[in-house]
């Protein structure tokens, strides 16, 4: 047994540009991985975002990478290999449409470092990141929203003052009773115009229920 260990050892240490091939791979991997997990991690919300998946991601990158390089010297054993990681697109349990690419993303990752291209990975990863980041914010700053308002109908035309002057703000439903109504918005404003306008009903005389919805919001 010893024998056994020293003749790895010794096969580890002569392995030269290989072994420094594969150091650099995992490392490549690991830090284009870290970037996709923060990523993923930003453009969900805190009801979406999966932390068990993002993890999984990771690892997946870093297997994928690992079992390239195992086999990279054939060709077709390779191409085999990339058919069966198309079985965690099948397998995988995804709620959020996102999710999928970003286990292609994972899948690439590991591609790109296993054959050397980290230039090409490199660029892919900044450029993904960034747009899906900007995109993110883009749809934070202007979210969707339902606003359900049950009030008395004497509050009727303090309520319709509020929403009269203001833009991204659409009327879904208006019920009028005897003595109440319903009123219900789609609303697509910055997150401090929803607040202002929040306030503004919370001091109209007497009592008004408003209720915010967030429809698109997906619990993981």
């Amino acid at each position: 047994m010893r024998d056994f260990f020293m003749d790895f050892i010794r096969t580890i240490n002569e392995s030269g540009p290989e072994k420094e091939t594969l150091v650099y791979s995992l490392i490549f991997t690991l830090c284009m991985s870290g970037i996709m997990a923060l990523t993923y991690r930003f453009v969900h919300t805190s009801l979406s975002y999966n932390s068990k998946f993002n993890i999984n991601l990771m690892m997946m990158a870093f297997l994928s990478n690992v079992l390239l390089l195992l086999i990279r010297d054939n060709p077709l054993i390779s191409l085999g290999a990339l058919g069966s990681l198309s079985i965690c697109r099948i397998r995988m349990n995804t709620k959020d449409p996102r999710d999928l690419g970003f286990v292609f993303w994972a899948l690439s990752i590991g591609v790109t470092s296993a054959v050397g291209a980290y230039l090409p990975g490199i660029i892919s990863t900044v450029i993904l990141s960034f747009v899906l980041i900007l995109m993110c914010k883009g749809f934070n700053r202007r979210k969707k929203c339902t606003l359900v308002i049950i009030g008395n109908k004497p509050q009727f035309a303090s309520v319709q003052d509020v929403f009269r002057h203001l833009k991204g703000i659409t009327v879904q439903s208006k019920n009028i009773y005897e003595e109440s109504f319903e009123l219900v918005y789609e609303m697509r404003v910055n997150s401090k115009i929803e607040e202002a306008v929040i306030t503004k009903l919370n001091l109209i005389d007497g009592d008004l229920d408003v209720n915010v919805l967030a429809p698109e919001t997906k619990a993981a």
